[in-house]
Parts: C-alpha cells; structure tokens; sequence
C-alpha cells in the first residue's frame, strides 16, 4: 500500500493482537476493522493519485509548449531565435519569459507536492 510501510502495518498487526488479548474480544473482529481501516487508506492513496494527475500532466505540458512554440514558428520561418537573441526587447522577453515560465513550473510543482503530502 503507498504510503505506509511494511513495519507500519506489521505494528498494526501486533497492536490488534494485544488489544484481543487484553480485552478478550474476538481476534477475527479486530482483524477485519484492520483489513477494512487499511483499505480505506489504499482507496483514498488512489484517490489522491487520480486527482493529482490533471495538474501534475497540466505542469508538464505547460513546461513543455514554449519550446514547442519555438519550433513551430522556426518550421513556418518566422526565425523566433532570430528575434529573441539580436534584438534588445526580444532578448528581454526571452529573459523574462524564461523566468516566469521556470517559476510557474517550480510553483506549479510546489502545489502538487503540498497537496499530495496531505493525508
């Protein structure tokens, strides 16, 4: 199961058995509301996974479509490197751009990672 480990569960598991022990209920009963509490966890793993990969595919996507522009405009001869790299302004918006577009994608990474830290 994602996110919790094999000594997590085994604890668990030992948990359940003194607690039978202890209280003399019946060790089968503690087992499934084990087996049942685990299960809600996998699901809501899953669940998490599943809603994180529109955002964590929108990142990469974004990361990825200046560059693509950059090759369409050279393949239809608008030279955009041309114009990025001799002229004064379009050095600064290659610059500019260049930053927005890694702190976008560090921010947008950022976002990801909060949220699928949250349980």
């Amino acid at each position: 199961m994602p996110g919790r480990g094999t000594l997590a569960i085994w604890s668990d598991v030992a948990a359940c058995v003194e607690a039978a022990e202890t209280s003399g209920c019946p060790l089968a009963a503690v087992f499934d509301r084990l087996s049942a509490h685990l299960e809600s966890d996998a699901d809501a793993a899953a669940a998490r996974a599943t809603a994180l990969a529109g955002p964590k595919a929108t990142t990469r996507i974004l990361t990825v479509l200046p560059f693509v522009g950059l090759v369409l405009g050279t393949l239809v001869g608008a030279k955009p490197l041309e114009a990025l790299t001799t002229t004064f302004l379009g050095f600064v918006c290659l610059i500019s751009g260049g930053v927005l577009a890694l702190a976008g994608r560090l921010w947008s990474s950022r976002l990801v990672a909060q949220t699928g830290a949250l349980r």
